[in-house]
């Protein structure tokens, strides 16, 4: 019991002196996409032009109830007594007797018949909101598809890098070899062989130095992408192995995949929208019937108030309002102006979407495509890394044993590299067409969480 609890002990020291060294947090696929997701600013673009679209809504809405307009002023004005034949002051005595006044009104107008005005803006802010949500859907997908490709395009790198170093050393070591050999005065190896490795060393040394540097450039706009620090971060996975997925036939993502988009749907409520809009401006042609209430009220004390209903008083009065009126825009030619602007957007939408219905069908053809074309050369490529790791083991034994030539030792090597280059190229070019056709279809086709 108490050996235990040391080990507990110790293995909570060790853990809080890893956290205290600020050891990089390591991401999943998953994980990474999930922090791009909440990072991106892009989708807080979206996110505040959603919020934008509830807005305009929640105004079409507030439509249906009407306007309210309420206005006070506040004052002085000349003393006034008596009535409209008697009165013991001078109207132009301006700075007579000064007292306080207050004038208010307050209007409601509430739309009785609109003559479909209404019910055309809260489709139209309906229509938007919906187009809104999708266009921010379609953004999210396309945050998806890019972490892939940057998590996939690291590993890449990162192995790629791993198969020149381990044959840069090999290198080495053959370079030394020979170059021992040679002056021991061994009759097996020439300078020409010595030169030849250097050579090949050098060519690998170049593609080292690149393929670092590309890795180095990969982490950092991965980094960027889920808003981490770019050394407070690592990848989970340390091999690029091909991504489990299962792939339908081609019409099942023809029938229902160009539906499942986003953009799909965004075209859909926006023309919504936009037809709605257009009936909002052909509306306009027609007046809006209304009633009116509301009161209007005026006080002053250093005036008398006047009884008589002919006698005009700005400043003493109370009238409440009750009518029902009608409002008619006679901007006939304006209104028409801006039907025709509304329908030529609406042509646009609906060419738009014409295009969108054989273009998203040839885009998951495409993709579809390019997912048996990397999965048969990604067969085949894996064949030939194992002839070429094989050829090379046999080369590297002849080579130190004394009865393999440096030249075939180098030839090896390349071949190797070449095979093994575009085996991961060939998983790579796998992991990422998937992504690209869940993209085109709307649904992510591989176990991937996130």
């Amino acid at each position: 019991m108490g050996v235990r609890v040391v080990l507990v002990g110790v293995l909570c020291v060790v853990r809080a002196a890893t956290v205290a060294a600020g050891e990089p947090r390591v991401y999943d696929l998953g994980e990474c996409i999930h922090a791009a997701l909440a990072s991106n600013a892009d989708l807080s673009a979206a996110a505040a032009d959603l919020a934008g679209a509830r807005a305009r809504l929640a105004e079409a809405q507030a439509g249906r109830f009407g306007n309210s307009e309420y206005n006070q002023v506040l004052g002085f004005v000349n003393e006034a007594r008596g009535n409209p034949v008697s009165s013991p002051d001078n109207k132009n005595a301006l700075l007579s007797g000064l007292g306080p006044f207050t004038r208010l009104d307050l209007e409601i107008n509430i739309p009785l018949w609109t003559f479909g005005k209404l019910d055309a803006a809260l489709a139209a802010a309906q229509g938007g909101l919906e187009s809104e949500r999708a266009r921010g859907a379609a953004k999210r997908a396309d945050v998806v598809l890019n972490t892939k490709q940057l998590y996939y395009g690291l590993l890449l790198a990162r192995q790629l890098s791993a198969v020149l170093h381990d044959m840069l050393d090999t290198l080495d070591k053959a370079v030394k070899t020979s170059q021992e050999r040679l002056d021991t005065g061994s009759k097996d190896v020439t300078e020409i062989d010595v030169l030849k490795l250097r050579i090949g060393r050098a060519k690998f040394a170049k593609g080292v130095v690149e393929v670092d540097a590309s890795m180095a450039l990969t982490r950092s706009a991965l980094a960027r992408a889920i808003g981490a620090g770019e050394m407070d971060f690592d990848i989970a996975d340390r091999r690029l192995e091909p991504t489990i997925a299962t792939v339908a036939p081609l019409d099942t993502y023809l029938t229902t995949g160009a539906n499942a988009r986003p953009e799909s749907e965004q075209l859909r409520t926006g023309l919504a929208a936009q037809s709605a809009k257009v009936n909002l401006e052909e509306a306009s042609y027609y007046p809006t019937l209304f009633f009116g209430t509301g009161l209007q009220f005026a006080h002053a004390n250093n005036r008398t108030e006047q009884t008589n209903p002919f006698a005009s008083d700005d400043f003493n009065y109370v009238r409440p309002i009750g009518v029902v009126g009608l409002h008619w825009d006679l901007n006939f030619f304006m209104t028409a102006a801006k039907v025709e602007e509304a329908r030529a957007e609406l042509d646009r939408l609906q060419a738009q979407q014409r295009d969108a219905a054989t273009g998203l069908a040839l885009e998951i053809r495409r993709a579809y495509s390019d997912v048996l074309q990397a999965r048969d050369t990604m067969t085949a490529a894996e064949d030939g890394r194992r002839a070429g790791r094989a050829l090379l083991i046999l080369t590297i034994s002849n080579f130190d044993l004394g009865i393999g030539e440096a030249e075939e030792l180098f030839k090896g090597l390349g071949s190797y590299t070449e095979a093994s280059t575009d085996y991961l190229r060939a998983v790579h070019d796998y992991n990422v067409s998937l992504g690209v056709l869940s993209r085109s279809i709307g649904k992510e086709i591989t176990t991937l969480q996130y």
